[in-house]
């Protein structure tokens, strides 16, 4: 088989008819080249580049991109709704209905939150031209590249409405992160202020992701109708999320207050 047939088994054979002519979704090619750029960057090109520069306040910037962060999160939360969670969608293993209207909007609004992922590195490029490589962390790249990796493969493989709830729960949890982002953003002095509400923010992540393993666990039922090939994929994900947020929030909020000294 060569490598014209293999890419055709896997991106056309293998993938969803509906989706199969979408935007960055008929070839995996565009979206890698852009993360592949977003690595190059945030790695290599952008510190060399900032290594004799002074950093760049960005105040400005950062208040507009959280504040673009906020209302396209919030609108991703209400048209989740709007379109039938809690409604017609449930969190409990109900027979899927791909067909219908509401579950054909909800799959177009999954492509379009390809665009807030993709918008989310340029959170990683304003760290790199402030001079804060500190937070360009393993946790922090790995994070953005697997969100837009997996809606890619949702979108290519998967297309399951009930599946969407993971979208709804990240994106609500979005607008209370951005919303503190943007607080903290305006003055050294409200950032202080707000401080203690931080480790907060990375508990919330982390009860975020506790829930959407519990939600998907009930789909390794035999009783449940869904392609449970995937299913372990984005638990696996799930926990290495919650693995390395945990780290993250032992290392950085529960140490001593020697250890912090040190």
């Amino acid at each position: 088989m060569g490598l014209g047939e293999i890419y055709h088994y896997l991106f056309v054979e293998l993938s969803v008819p509906r989706t199969r002519e979408w935007l960055f979704i008929s070839s995996p090619y565009p979206l890698m080249l852009i993360t592949l750029g977003y690595v190059y960057f945030v790695l290599y090109a952008g510190p060399r580049f900032m290594k004799n520069r002074p950093p760049y306040e960005l105040k400005n910037f950062i208040l507009i991109y959280d504040a673009i962060q906020i209302l396209a999160n919030l609108w991703f939360v209400q048209k989740h709704v709007s379109y039938g969670w809690f409604s017609e969608f449930s969190i409990l293993c109900s027979p899927p209905n791909s067909d219908s209207i509401n579950a054909i909007k909800m799959f177009n609004l999954i492509w379009m939150l390809i665009f807030v992922k993709l918008f989310d590195y340029v959170e990683t490029v304003v760290f790199v031209l402030r001079k804060k490589q500190n937070q360009v962390s393993g946790l922090h790249v790995y994070h953005h590249i697997s969100n837009v990796i997996f809606i890619w493969y949702y979108l290519t493989y998967i297309l399951d409405e009930r599946a969407t709830f993971i979208s709804l729960l990240n994106c609500f949890v979005h607008v209370i992160m951005y919303i503190y982002y943007f607080i903290a953003a305006w003055s050294p002095k409200l950032q202080q202020m707000i401080s203690p509400i931080k480790p907060f923010i990375t508990k919330l992540q982390m009860v975020q992701f506790i829930v959407m393993i519990i939600v998907l666990l009930q789909f390794l039922s035999p009783n449940c109708v869904v392609p449970r090939g995937s299913v372990p994929i984005f638990i696996g994900n799930l926990f290495l999320f919650l693995y390395l947020f945990y780290n993250f929030h032992k290392e950085n909020y529960t140490k001593s207050p020697k250890q912090k000294n040190n």
